[in-house]
């Protein structure tokens, strides 16, 4: 399943690079996420609970920031269990200045699941992943 979008944030880049960074803002940011921890430089373990029909659950996510170019780009790669399955995601998250205020975040990515939720329609699976990732990127922008 691809993943891909923008959004415009009114921050500069630097703020919207720091809030990228920052496991609180993370915690804050993510859908559904009850901690965030770091465990290891750019490694994160986080308990995630989704209460989006099929994909419905708790899950355990570790979150790994590869590739880091700061304040430009870094890779974003995920992998979440839960009973009824997995999630695994690797997206491109890259910031362009449009000025000194504004910040375009643009995201490119794959997921894949498997497990039960595998057993969902694409579209509908779809349609989920953009819900989730639309809605961090709106609560990434309060934050900053």
């Amino acid at each position: 399943m691809e993943v891909q979008g923008e959004v415009k944030v009114k921050a500069g880049k630097e703020a919207v690079w720091k809030a990228l960074n920052d496991p609180d803002v993370l915690k804050k940011a993510t859908p559904g996420c009850n901690s965030i921890t770091e465990t290891e430089p750019d490694t994160y373990k986080a308990d995630i609970t989704i209460g989006i029909a099929a994909v419905r659950g708790s899950y355990e996510a570790e979150i790994k920031i590869l590739d880091k170019d700061e304040p430009e780009n870094y890779r974003l790669v995920m992998k979440a269990n839960s009973p009824a399955g997995f999630i695994e995601g690797d997206a491109r998250v890259e910031l362009q200045a449009e000025s000194d205020s504004v910040t375009i975040i643009k995201y490119d990515g794959t997921a894949q699941v498997g497990g039960l939720i595998a057993g969902v329609g694409q579209r509908i699976l779809s349609g989920i992943g953009k819900l989730i990732v639309k809605d961090f990127f709106k609560k990434l922008a309060k934050e900053v």
